[in-house]
């Protein structure tokens, strides 16, 4: 029988609808006990069996698939369009019904073309790039997906200023590089006049999507070559500069994102002046662990490709693993690495996605990517849904979290102005976890009985239990509490029990969607059973 951790009864009465203020929050550390330790056949209450819901995409923050695209001219006009009406190997399916997520990483130039002008504040006709913003966040809004977003700064590689041109006007030094013919301007990343334009730009941008309603999470860097913080050129033509830069950006983000998750992407060279060859990993990882401390997520953008994903990115995973969210990103296989299948032993395209699932498992990963192509017929979303639907299944059902408590104790009859208790206990189903424990959430998400009036199945009260903490939920390990509470004056009458995780930062309105086989209501309290107050 599983060991899983008891924690101190703590009674917590609240109204439904009322707010409560959360500080630093922590989890208990008392000693695990067994589960047979627990008294389910407490008098008065009947225990109700709850089934799991494997297969629905139930769209919580931090998990799922991510639907990656950009504002270039490869963007087409008709996107949702296609996404809507997308050829799978099962018939034309909708894409955003298996998504969570519309990730836009784009050059911070399209963003803010001009110093005070940004797309968000544009109507839709004060250019391509703000005309395409606007059609992918209103268009996501109407599929129920979050946003996330990367700015990119370094134009190596590009054929476009992916900084602003008013940033260098204004005094800052750069460099020159060339792409085929096209010759563009990057600045130094420890260049003062950039530092401050840029982290004026993040507060700007703060403002508006600083809104965990809106935005799930933001890639937190943006430099060096491809926005991947690699290939990084100093002032000084050496990596001296490395922490101190660090240091600054993931400052600027951190209190920029006070209530998103903000990401860096991990690797074995990370802001170093090199690429992948040679790079000092030992550096790398002292300033990972910084990073992480701080407050940072973990991505990589080449899960699969076996020449950047290697056995340093898969250890350093492997050791943050429940400690910090992951989210794996395939590498543009397909439209630009083609040349990589072979060197990577894999026979086609369909085989670089399967390599990239199997990875993503073995690091237990929260989410994944579909990544944008303008053809429907190949590309990295196409292989997905055509040689590898089974898999895109397969993430929703098992990848990232999926929360449901299979047991609940409860009474069938009580005293409106007496106590309550109750036993409950909970299940992961995803290889992944659920990450309340970083800073941006502070254990907000929070287990929470009501009662439910019977005819609009709305709470007329609503009990939270803040002793749960849903980051220590792992996937083979049941979690269960005892929680006792005053039902503190409920009018005397029929009710019904129901249990749901809120977010006490919003009235304790539902925060994750639980994954059960019940009765649940539109704003998803699942309904357990009937109660009399006397």
């Amino acid at each position: 029988m599983n060991n899983i951790k008891k924690y101190m009864t703590r009674a917590c009465t609240l109204l439904a609808g009322a707010a409560i203020t959360l500080g630093a929050v922590s989890c208990s550390d008392n000693d695990e006990i067994a589960e047979g330790s627990y008294n389910w056949g407490i008098n008065g209450n009947e225990v109700v069996n709850i089934k799991p819901e494997r297969y629905k995409n139930l769209k919580n923050p931090m998990t799922g698939w991510v639907l990656y695209t950009g504002l270039g001219d490869g963007l087409r006009d008709d996107f949702w369009e296609v996404y809507d009406n997308y050829p799978t190997s099962e018939g034309n399916v909708n894409v955003s019904d298996y998504a969570t997520v519309l990730f836009i990483r784009a050059a911070w130039t399209y963003f803010n073309p001009e110093e005070g002008v940004y797309v968000w504040n544009q109507p839709p006709s004060a250019s391509k790039y703000a005309r395409r913003f606007h059609m992918l966040v209103d268009g996501a809004k109407e599929r129920g997906l979050k946003l996330a977003f990367s700015f990119i700064c370094d134009s190596q590689d590009k054929h476009d200023n992916f900084t602003p041109n008013f940033v260098r006007e204004a005094g800052a030094k750069g460099f020159m590089s060339t792409t085929g013919s096209v010759q563009v301007w990057s600045p130094y990343c420890d260049d003062p006049v950039f530092q401050q334009k840029f982290t004026e730009f993040l507060q700007a941008f703060a403002q508006k999507y600083n809104d965990p309603d809106v935005t799930m999470f933001m890639s937190g860097f943006g430099l060096g070559k491809w926005g991947e913080s690699h290939s990084v050129t100093y002032s000084t033509g050496n990596a001296e500069p490395r922490e101190a830069v660090i240091d600054w950006v993931s400052d600027a983000y951190l209190q920029a994102f006070t209530k998103v998750p903000c990401i860096i992407n991990y690797h074995r060279c990370l802001m170093d002046t090199r690429s992948f060859d040679g790079a000092d990993t030992g550096v790398s990882e002292k300033l990972l662990d910084k990073l992480v401390a701080k407050g940072y997520s973990l991505r990589h953008d080449a899960y699969g490709m076996k020449g950047y994903y290697k056995d340093w990115e898969r250890n350093y995973a492997l050791a943050n693993r429940f400690s910090r969210p992951l989210i794996a990103e395939g590498g543009w296989v397909e439209s630009s690495h083609g040349g990589s299948i072979k060197g990577d032993g894999y026979a086609d395209h369909g085989e670089v996605r399967r390599g990239e699932f199997n990875e993503a498992r073995n690091t237990y990963v929260n989410m994944m990517d579909f990544r944008y192509s303008n053809s429907m017929t190949s590309g990295e979303t196409w292989r997905w849904f055509n040689n590898c639907f089974d898999l895109v299944k397969e993430f929703i059902a098992e990848g990232g979290y999926r929360l449901y408590p299979d047991k609940i104790s409860l009474p069938k009859s009580v005293s409106g102005n007496g106590n309550a208790t109750m036993v409950h206990r909970w299940s992961n189903l995803g290889w992944g976890y659920c990450p309340t424990n970083i800073p941006q959430w502070n254990q907000k998400y929070k287990v929470a009985f009501a009662l439910l009036d019977k005819t609009t199945s709305q709470p007329v009260k609503t009990y939270v239990d803040l002793a749960p903490c849903l980051n220590e939920w792992i996937k083979g390990k049941p979690s269960t509490y005892e929680f006792s509470f005053s039902l503190g004056g409920v009018p005397a009458g029929n009710y019904t029990w129901a249990v749901g995780i809120v977010d006490t930062t919003k009235d304790n309105e539902i925060g994750i969607r639980i994954a059960a086989k019940a009765e649940t209501t539109p704003e998803g309290w699942v309904k357990i059973s009937d109660v009399n107050v006397n």
